[in-house]
């Protein structure tokens, strides 16, 4: 330990390098540098030409679509892990959405009276399920924020179609194109999250990093049925990085923006700052805090309307004593004590 200090100093300590998970961490920052100031001089306004040109419809039609390649590989993972149900799921909103959809152009699936929602899923959960880990951060150009499991993981899913399927699939002319659309529909998606990052974060590129490892572990841990991971270090390093409110219960595992929008309020006006601001993100804490407090008003109600109670409320005797206390002075003197106690 070290020596006390003198004259009332305040000693800080804390651990010197890279944070745990992200050994290069200097690489990666320099890297997220060099993108964001891509990404904010040329992507983002190509981005949002793109959003405000293309109708909502036709993009809505073209993210379909690709998402709805990927439900077979999807179907496979679940299968793998042991989940015959959500991979019967996933084969079924790829059959709808294949034929009634116009070949995935429609999410049918989804609407009623199917309700197949899209779930995602692949070889880096199938690995992360088995308890392989994440292994060091990384942040690398036309990709973003990944893990090396991640990177291993897309990598092979993207090209299992390709190589099953053949043409068109694995030509430049369908995989370029393919690649910037969704990039571009990404990009849309993830505008608001990116704006309130360069705007309420001390540090942009280590808030991306901790939203980014925080999704990815709670989409982990709801594969094995836990909904409601334990943030733990990482949660209170962006809370404190943004000075944001995260929920101690957070939710949304399914899509790369729900975290972000349901359980934090990184984003003004999203689902999870408002339940902020209602007091719903403390409402799992505050009922075991009360509860103590809450105990003893809680019986009252319940025993007031008893029969045991309701015949013999205690003021009808009470009155009976307080008339006459002479008599039962002067025949029982064992009851003095009583009048003196008043």
């Amino acid at each position: 330990m070290p020596p006390p200090a003198d004259g009332g100093e305040i000693i800080v300590q804390g651990e010197v390098g890279a944070p745990r998970g992200d050994p290069a961490e200097r690489v990666n920052a320099l890297s997220y540098e060099v993108v964001d100031a891509v990404d904010e001089a040329v992507v983002e306004p190509i981005a949002t030409a793109y959003g405000s040109s293309i109708p909502e419809p036709i993009r809505d039609g073209v993210d379909n679509f690709l998402s709805n390649l990927g439900e077979p590989v999807s179907a496979l993972h679940y299968l793998l892990q042991l989940k015959p149900g959500r991979a019967l799921q996933t084969l079924g909103r790829f059959a709808i959405n294949t034929t009634i959809g116009i070949g995935g152009l429609f999410d049918v699936a989804a609407k009623e009276p199917f309700y197949l929602e899209h779930q995602p899923n692949g070889l880096a959960n199938t690995l992360g399920y088995y308890g392989v880990g994440p292994g060091p951060y990384l942040y690398l150009p036309l990709i973003g924020s990944t893990t090396v499991r991640d990177l291993i993981g897309r990598t092979v899913d993207l090209a299992v179609l390709p190589t099953v399927i053949g043409k068109p699939l694995n030509s430049p002319y369908y995989v370029i194109p393919a690649g910037t659309l969704n990039s571009l529909n990404d990009r849309i998606d993830k505008d608001a999250q990116i704006a309130s990052v360069r705007e309420k974060c001390g540090d942009p590129y280590a808030a991306e990093r901790d939203l980014y490892l925080i999704q990815r572990e709670a989409e982990i841990e709801a594969l094995k049925g836990n909904a409601n991971p334990d943030l733990g270090e990482i949660g209170e390093r962006l809370q404190f990085n943004c000075d944001i409110e995260i929920s101690d219960t957070p939710s949304g595992v399914t899509q790369q923006t729900d975290f972000v929008r349901e359980s934090t309020t990184l984003i003004d006006g999203s689902s999870g700052s408002k339940a902020a601001a209602e007091g719903e993100f403390d409402a799992a804490s505050e009922p075991q805090q009360s509860a103590p407090d809450a105990a003893p008003v809680d019986p009252q109600p319940s025993y007031e309307p008893a029969p045991s109670y309701e015949p013999a409320p205690a003021a009808e005797p009470a009155p009976q004593p307080a008339p006459a206390p002479q008599p039962v002075l002067q025949s029982r003197p064992v009851v003095q004590p009583l009048p003196s106690d008043a």
